[in-house]
């Protein structure tokens, strides 16, 4: 195991504590491979540490200012296998770097944090709380025993392998300031970034690997304590910002709940022994952990007014030299499509290659008998996606086994297959017609809805294919087109697509084979993934709403289920989207089809299909959701249309809730009482929702959506009072076939 030890100087006052952290470096038990000092845009200093550090490669900052950037530096430099991180102002014992790198011989272990003690100028100070010893840049009471794991080690004294940077890249460079205090942190934000790509890895804590931290009296002051915890809460909302609040505060909120009182009980103890010291413990305990808060909530609205720009630093490494190579960083922000991968997860594995045009970013979904499991994101090599990592990403499934059963031909149903459409785009309609005539069912048809307010302008002719059938609505409205669909329709069940979409050849075939397998289902939802990731408001859509489904598990709903949703039944958009359902004859019948006044092409703009499953539900029926009935919708393609879709599904959620306090008004007692946590659900951080725990979409997105659900009241009350005469209520069950 080769070590690279690196060390960040930026300034000839710390000269003396600079030769002391070098030469701690040369004395150890585990000799390093290399050591790396690192000037930080400093001429006076690089001249000196050449002239007078004999073994040392000193290396310049080319990249950032700062020590994201100086990190990054020596990270390039490198050439060990294992990347060891020293502070200037710290000295090491002879067996630290042996202690440290002792964790890591373990395959799943991807780095290592040491303990570390603070150096005082004098005697300790007793007033001053173990538990906010993070304060001084050492490690404090709360964190866990030896070989435990944490989040994240401590930057003063951590070792990562190489691995870690090949994955997910350098240190964040430019997340800046709020106010007037630098923020860091960038250490955390790199292990929960790596964290995400690979979360069967972990990191350890080495007590035994102890390195020494020097305070100087300077930060044994009350106004040097408070501006740190105030620097820590700003820190803290600016990686909230970038990985989630549930990430990035995780272990600050177990330190907040055990740590801290459980010093705080035992300074009320000494109170009796050392009343002064122990009343300014407790103080600073309880003023530390106010300011930090403080510090947290000015940050993140702060970040929110001005969101933080940063650029993640990219290190790829030459197979054949070992050597590191900077990629650049400046021309992140500029889009690229990302390439949606589907593999195999029971192998063979082998190299992918990605388009030359496309990002290095690539979303793998893990696919087990025809049937897709999970998904996540992965990096690719310069648009070669390795098999090695394919295998990597397969292993996150291990034990996963899909619970798809299909049955016989001679027991499926009829199936009538129902497109709503205004033909915008009429080759698009082409190919979902297309890869509907190429499903596997026996017995199905395909009713195509025009309704287009004058049936002029191109419409593709389906007049050859005797399994289509096209039909007119001249009422406008995605309902009124469903429900003429379901009057013509022959099947026993009526699955419901979109016009968008493109179907898995064996969705059908889901959905149908539930019906029979769960004979007392009403209704069937199924699984929505994006067909491509080519525009940046269709990767918006999957990290803004999570895509339309959120399970790769079947579940079966009735009205006695309790879900872990303290929202069920009244957030159905769990059960299944539009443009994948399928509902049984018996169960349209006694609904009466969809709600004319909701549903796109209305003034309520959405709504129908959480009606419809919600009615079902709450009357008795059953709903289950099938992962194994796939189809790939094409999302939004221009920023333009996104919005108008944010806003679009705030209004009709309202309508749609609007709707049925209409027709029941005892359901406002029951929303009411969910209103607690709809609201916490809507703050949740967007990034905790998507599949890959980032986010980059535009932050009015909110706003946007609230300003829908403001509207959608008025907006159903329109729609309820102009729907035509001749579309006044359900569908008639006479007209079904």
């Amino acid at each position: 195991m080769r070590t690279s030890v690196i060390i960040c100087a930026y300034t000839l006052d710390r000269w003396a504590d600079l030769v002391d952290a070098v030469k701690s470096c040369s004395i150890q038990s585990l000799p390093p491979f290399e050591v790396i000092l690192v000037i930080d845009y400093n001429v006076d200093l690089e001249r000196r540490a050449r002239e007078e550090f004999v073994g040392v490669n000193v290396v310049a900052n080319h990249l950032t200012k700062g020590l994201s950037g100086a990190r990054n530096s020596g990270v390039l430099a490198a050439r060990g296998d294992v990347l060891v991180f020293l502070d200037d102002d710290a000295y090491a014992d002879t067996k630290w770097l042996e202690e440290l790198c002792r964790p890591l011989e373990s395959d799943e272990v991807v780095g290592s944090g040491g303990w570390i003690v603070p150096h005082w100028p004098a005697d300790p100070p007793r007033w001053f709380p173990a538990t906010f010893l993070w304060v001084l840049g050492c490690s404090y009471d709360g964190l866990p025993p030896s070989g435990g794991t944490i989040r994240n080690p401590i930057g003063a004294s951590m070792a990562m392998k190489r691995e870690v940077f090949q994955t997910v890249g350098g240190f964040t460079s430019g997340i800046g300031r709020v106010g007037s205090v630098p923020l860091g942190c960038e250490e955390t934000e790199l292990c929960i970034r790596y964290a995400h790509e690979r979360p069967d890895h972990k990191f350890i804590l080495a007590r035994d690997a102890i390195v020494h931290h020097r305070v100087p009296n300077s930060r044994l002051t009350t106004k040097y304590f408070v501006s740190r915890c105030w620097a820590e809460g700003l820190s803290k909302a600016a990686v909230s910002t970038l990985v989630g609040a549930g990430s990035g505060l995780s272990s600050e909120a177990n330190h907040l709940t055990q740590a801290i009182p459980r010093e705080i009980a035992t300074s009320l103890v000494s109170i009796v022994t050392s009343p002064r010291h122990a009343l300014r413990r407790i103080t600073l305990i309880v003023s530390g952990s106010f300011i930090a808060a403080a510090g947290l909530v000015r940050g993140t609205i702060a970040v929110r007014r001005n969101p933080l720009h940063v650029d993640p630093v990219l290190l790829e490494v030459d197979a054949l030299t070992g050597q590191a190579d900077f990629v650049a960083t400046s021309n992140v922000s500029s889009w690229r499509p990302i390439a949606v991968v589907t593999v195999n997860i029971d192998g063979p594995f082998g190299d992918v290659h990605i388009p030359d045009d496309h990002d290095d970013r690539v979303w793998l979904e893990a696919m087990r008998r025809g049937q897709v499991v999970g998904r996540g994101e992965v990096l690719a090599n310069e648009g070669l996606l390795q098999a090695t990592k394919i295998e990597d990403f397969a292993r996150l499934f291990d034990g996963v086994e899909p619970e798809r059963r299909d049955v016989a031909n001679d027991q499926l149903p009829r199936a009538t297959v129902v497109v709503p459409t205004i033909c915008r785009h009429p080759e698009e309609l082409a190919r979902t017609v297309r890869h509907l005539l190429d499903l596997d069912y026996p017995h199905f048809e395909v009713v195509l809805v025009d309704n287009r307010r004058a049936s002029t302008g191109p419409f593709p002719d389906f007049s050859h294919e005797p399994r289509v059938r096209v039909v007119r609505e001249a009422c406008p409205g995605i309902s009124a087109a469903r429900n003429r669909g379901i009057q013509v329709a022959t099947g026993d069940f009526v699955a419901f697509t979109d016009d968008d979409v493109i179907v898995d050849p064996l969705w059908l075939r889901a959905l149908g084979s539930r019906f029979v397998l769960n004979p007392e289902v009403d209704a069937v939802g199924g699984l929505v993934l994006p067909a491509e990731l080519a525009t940046e408001p269709q990767l918006w859509f999957e990290e803004y709403y999570g895509g339309f489904s959120q399970s790769y598990e079947l579940e079966v709903f009735d009205a006695s289920s309790r879900p872990d949703d303290p929202l069920y039944p009244y957030a159905p958009g769990r059960f299944a989207a539009g443009c994948n359902m399928a509902i049984h004859r018996r169960s349209l019948e006694r609904l009466g089809g969809f709600r004319r006044e909701l549903g796109t092409g209305t003034p309520a703009r959405g709504g129908e299909d959480l009606a419809a499953f919600f009615e079902i539900i709450t009357s008795g029926g059953t709903v289950a959701f099938e992962p194994a009935a796939l189809v790939r919708h094409f999302h939004r393609r221009t920023t333009e249309e996104f919005e108008r879709q944010v806003f679009a599904y705030g209004v009709g959620l309202a309508a749609f809730y609007s709707c049925e306090i209409r027709n029941r008004p005892a359901h406002i007692v029951e929303i009411v009482r969910r209103l607690p946590a709809g609201l916490r659900w809507f703050a949740r951080s967007r990034a905790e929702r998507s599949p890959v725990g980032l986010s980059h979409y535009p932050r009015h997105l909110k706003g946007l959506q609230i300003r829908g659900i403001l509207f959608g009241p008025l907006a159903y009350v329109r729609s309820a009072i102009t729907r035509r005469p001749h579309d006044q209520g359900p569908v008639d069950h006479t007209s079904f076939n």
